[in-house]
Formats: structure tokens, sequence, C-alpha cells
């Protein structure tokens, strides 16, 4: 009698979970999608695209056409570098940042689009290590080389490209003349891009024993970004205030830190977490916390 009860229950349950599901046949799809831009607290759907979006065209200056030629090269820059650390090194934080430097690339790339008409873009060559700058050319010959090296050295390139990033990126947001808002929405959100991976990359590298002091921008300001958060879920705006928070939502946990969902992505664990969404870079042993498109 016992175990026929048992058997009645089990099928009422089962009943009861199949029609639940079949009920509420997108539940599963909503879940994972609440790891998608957007899915934060709602001010920011869409992130930086959907607030670019928003910005009235206006026009271009010739210095802000050039620093605009400069930066999609300088991330390019940041790409390459990585990839090619990535497959030397085979730690997760390089592949991570390596695609979110491939984002930055398109935010650049989507104010070229915008303004086609008024700019003779001359393109670039996508091919790793090909770059039309020579200078960029050649250092990326001479990061490389260093950070063949050592995985030290390796996290030393990472610290370095950043805050070069920085500096270029803070030099062309406060130029004369710079003062298109999609340009300026753009820049704002990959300095802050730039700050997550400094944090990461020196994160990493002092864990490995190694130390950096910053070439390029003020020590000063080397130490208040290392010495603050991860700007995570978060958009500025062209006036360099927060525009939006909540931006990227949150991804799946998944296990041992590798489900993080499209967007703002959190699983983190025992290896470097893998992700569609912004990563930078940062969880143990150099591993990878994903992020969302806004950082």
């Amino acid at each position: 009698m016992k175990s026929y009860r048992s058997l009645n229950l089990l099928a009422v349950t089962t009943a009861v979970i199949l029609s639940l599901a079949l009920a509420s046949p997108g539940t599963a799809q909503q879940r994972r999608a609440s790891g998608r831009v957007g899915a934060g607290n709602g001010s920011c759907d869409g992130g930086i695209n959907a607030l670019f979006s928003e910005i009235e065209k206006g026009t271009l200056s010739t210095g802000e056409i050039n620093g605009l030629t400069l930066m999609r090269e300088e991330e390019k820059l940041a790409r390459d570098v990585y990839l090619t650390l990535a497959e030397k090194w085979q730690l997760p934080i390089f592949g991570n940042i390596a695609g979110a430097e491939q984002r930055h690339m398109d935010a650049v790339q989507m104010i070229f689009t915008t303004y086609e008409s008024e700019i003779d873009d001359p393109g670039f060559d996508n091919e790793t290590g090909v770059f039309a700058n020579s200078e960029l050319a050649g250092l990326y010959h001479q990061l490389v080389d260093k950070g063949n090296l050592s995985l030290v050295d390796a996290l030393t390139v990472g610290a370095t490209i950043e805050d070069l990033d920085l500096k270029d990126l803070e030099d062309l947001l406060g130029a004369d003349g710079n003062d298109n808002a999609h340009v300026k929405l753009v820049y704002n959100n990959l300095a802050k891009g730039s700050r997550n991976h400094l944090r990461a990359f020196m994160r990493a590298l002092t864990a490995q024993g190694g130390t950096y002091s910053p070439d390029h921008i003020e020590q000063e300001t080397f130490d208040a970004i290392l010495g603050s958060e991860m700007e995570r879920r978060i958009v500025y705006g062209a006036d360099g205030e927060v525009l939006a928070t909540g931006c990227g939502g949150r991804g799946g946990q998944g296990r041992r830190g590798r489900g993080q969902g499209q967007g703002q992505g959190q699983g983190q664990g025992n290896r470097g977490g893998s992700g569609n969404g912004e990563c930078d870079g940062s969880g143990p042993q150099g591993g990878g916390q994903g992020g969302g498109p806004n950082s």
C-alpha cells in the first residue's frame, strides 16, 4: 500500500511539473535572458548602443576624426596583443579582455558608421598584428616580445597597454574642439573599461609577485583607480557623469565560474569565467568575470 501511494504521489507531482512547464514555455528562456543587456534596473535598456542612438547627430572636427582613427587602432593593438598572449600563456584574463577590446573597437566603429558622410575613412586591416599606424605596429611587436618572456612580463604588458589607453583617452577628452557628444560618450565608457582592465591586470600581476608603476597616467590617478572598486553595470554620459546603472543584467552562475550569460556575468569559480559580455579578466588565478557591454 505504501509503495502504491508513493507511486501515485510521484505521478501527481510529475503531472504538475509538466503542466507548469507547458503553461509557461518562455520561463527558461526568460531566465537565460536575464543575463542580457538591459536586464538591470531598466534605466539603460540596450546599454551604450541605445544611449548612443538617442544622441542627435552633430559634426566632427579634424581633431576628433584623427583621434577616432588612433583609438580604433589602439583598441585593436590591445586586442591583438592580448589574443597573442592568450595563446602563449593559456590564461583566461587575456582572452576575456581581448573580447572586451573588440567591443571597444565596435563602439568606435559606431561613430565612423554614423558619420560616414563626413569621414574619409581609410579603414583598417583586421588581421592580427597589422596596423596602418607604423608606431602602433612597432609597439605591437615590442609588447608581444616582452609578454613572451614570462607570465609576470605578460601581465605587465597588460597594465602598460591600459595605462597608455587611459592617457590617450584623457588627452582626447580634454582637447580643445573635441565636443561631439557621440565621441565623448564612447570615450568615457572606453576609459571606464580601461580602468577595470587595469585593476584586473594589477590584481593578477600582484598575485604573481610582480609590480608596475605607471608610465603614462599620473601616479595619483593610478593609485585612485586601484583604490576603487570595479565599475560594473554603469554607463557614463558624454559629460562623464553616471548616466545609467544596472546595465547589462546578471549572468547565470553556472558551474565553476563558467556560466556568465550574455551581459554583466558574475559567475566566478575555480576556473576562469567565460561569457559573451564584457570581461574585466579578474577572478582566481587571473580568470575572468563576464561583464556587460558597457565596460
